[in-house]
């Protein structure tokens, strides 16, 4: 795969050459993170990798209506809201730091491909978000185009020395993946306690977003229930199960969402499917599951820039609620699923 946009990085080197004759580039830059679609992914590596390389990152702040608001006046009316949020993000970025780092996701696996909206996301931003200036790297594993050398070219644009920046991006992808096996270790004991046990199947720019799915999750625990992320399964395991419940779905991240709830499903006492608008992969997965499922109470929550927050805690509640009714009635032994 060519790199089209590879002038954003051969730029931001040209301006910096002459600042050193060493090895590295002493000119401070600052490096911004939307906090939206893949950042809820890859936050740790980002950040972990820019900082062994005394690069500075900002993140945006955490989504409001405001920043809503303005990627909605950015984006065509067609666009999903997990996009109309990153544009939003990448906006209240744009006077605030040097650059603004956007990946390219093509494949993550040989006979499947990301969502249009991450292949789509960088020129996405660079045509819609006025005066931006972006950096990239690519990744489409399918045609050979790797992770960690992508990163790489992006860190020798600070770091002239190609083994510092390999280390840093080793060092990076070790927090990666501590931060995750972290997180599914809390949920495997989160499975052991005792109680009501909701499981949310969602993506993360979904689940972790503060408009989006990250008021439900807190609703829930409010309300007693231990609630379990899709994100968190093991997704070696997650990939296998999916192929129970179809095996043509081609987008990488709801095959792996199919396998979390095959994963979950006989563990936990309710399953919520947490879908944006309008998300065609997304609608297509929860029918699928939707048909699958026999004993398990299950609701599709369709989220969008219109949403009533009242009338999403009065679902959920009554959600939570249910759940708990049959599960006492099975305690009792008046109800075997």
């Amino acid at each position: 795969m060519k790199h089209s946009d590879e002038y954003t990085t051969h730029m931001v080197a040209d301006e910096r050459a002459g600042a050193n004759q060493g090895g590295t580039i002493t000119v401070q830059a600052t490096i911004g993170l939307p906090r939206s679609l893949l950042f809820h992914k890859y936050h740790v590596l980002w950040t972990s990798f820019f900082e062994a390389l005394d690069v500075k990152t900002v993140t945006s702040p955490p989504s409001n209506r405001a920043i809503l608001a303005r990627g909605i006046e950015l984006a065509v009316d067609e666009t999903c809201v997990p996009v109309k949020l990153f544009l939003g993000h990448v906006d209240a970025l744009r006077d605030k730091v040097d650059y603004i780092l956007v990946p390219r996701i093509v494949t993550l696996a040989k006979d499947e491909t990301a969502c249009v909206k991450f292949l789509g996301a960088f020129d996405v931003a660079r045509n819609s978000v006025p005066g931006v200036r972006l950096l990239e790297y690519n990744v489409d594993v399918a045609n050979g185009v790797y992770e960690r050398p992508e990163l790489c070219r992006v860190g020798q644009t600070f770091e002239r020395s190609r083994r510092k920046v390999r280390r840093a991006y080793d060092h990076a992808k070790a927090a990666q993946l501590r931060h995750a096996s972290a997180l599914a270790d809390l949920q495997d004991e989160a499975l052991e306690r005792p109680g009501i046990k909701v499981l949310v199947v969602g993506h993360p720019y979904n689940l972790y977003d503060e408009m989006l799915g990250k008021p439900i999750v807190d609703f829930l625990g409010s309300h007693g229930a231990e609630v379990l992320c899709s994100e968190f399964a093991d997704t070696a395991k997650a990939r296998v199960l999916a192929r129970k419940v179809s095996k043509d779905i081609p987008w990488t991240f709801n095959k792996e969402l199919l396998g979390s709830l095959e994963l979950y499903r006989s563990r936990v006492d309710g399953v919520i499917f947490l879908v944006t608008f309008p998300c065609g992969p997304d609608s297509l997965m929860t029918e699928l599951c939707m048909r699958s499922m026999k004993g398990t109470p299950a609701v599709m929550i369709v989220l969008d820039e219109l949403q009533s927050e009242a009338g999403l805690k009065t679902r959920l509640e009554s959600f939570v609620d249910l759940i708990a009714a049959g599960k006492a009635r099975r305690l009792s032994g008046g109800d075997v699923r």
